[in-house]
């Protein structure tokens, strides 16, 4: 007779259980490359201070150089900025020297012209060799090595911009990195679709040192 009510207990308990697991957040970084861009920062700028999102930029050197105002800007609004490297070249096409100065000369000209040192570098092509980690470590940074990479595909003039939001918002998993660009005028309007998007599938957003944290702490259990 007390059977039924034990079942039920124990049915409500599992799909509560399988509810909470449904439910927990997946924990995202975005990280937007190649800037900072004069004209398509600020319109992404203004889109995370709206939806009270934090993401990291992929600073190039040379770029930091021409728009310091910008990318203290980006700091100030509590964004993350790392090494993009100085003139974002491939490195498998380059000289050891070249790419000595490309990394470490990135370092240089972010941190002059942000007025505080990237931690991360984020390799140009995600192109890493020993000779680019050795370099990094001349750097006194660390390579972001992400759990999970998803594409938005926004370098590639032939993805459009409900592809961009497809690719940028499919296959996204805890831990995730999803890389945009900044020049590309449809990623900034496309960029309330996809938050919209990522929080629909339980998405918070973190920087990188956020999400390393977030990371080594799930390791550590």
């Amino acid at each position: 007779m007390k059977l039924r009510p034990l079942l039920a207990t124990a049915l409500f308990l599992f799909a509560s259980l399988a509810y909470a697991a449904d439910t927990r957040p997946v924990h995202v970084a975005m990280i937007f490359d190649d800037g900072p861009d004069p004209v398509q920062t600020p319109k992404l700028l203004a889109i995370f201070a709206e939806e009270q999102v934090h993401v990291t930029f992929g600073t190039v050197g040379q770029k930091a150089e021409a728009s310091p105002a910008l990318l203290k800007t980006v700091l100030a609004d509590g964004h993350e900025v790392a090494n993009h490297s100085f003139a974002h070249k491939q490195p498998k096409s380059i000289s050891d020297a070249e790419l000595e100065n490309d990394i470490l000369g990135g370092q240089k000209a972010i941190t002059q012209a942000a007025g505080t040192a990237p931690v991360w570098y984020w390799p140009p092509f995600i192109s890493i060799d020993d000779r680019v980690r050795a370099d990094v470590a001349k750097a006194g940074i660390a390579i972001y090595m992400p759990k999970k990479l998803v594409v938005s595909g926004d370098y590639m003039s032939e993805v459009d911009a409900a592809e961009l939001l497809r690719r940028a918002t499919t296959g996204v998993e805890d831990g995730a990195v999803i890389l945009f660009h900044e020049w590309r005028p449809e990623t900034a309007e496309q960029l309330k679709a996809v938050i919209a998007e990522l929080r629909k599938q339980g998405c918070v957003f973190l920087t990188f040192s956020e999400m390393a944290k977030y990371l080594a702490k799930q390791d550590a259990r």
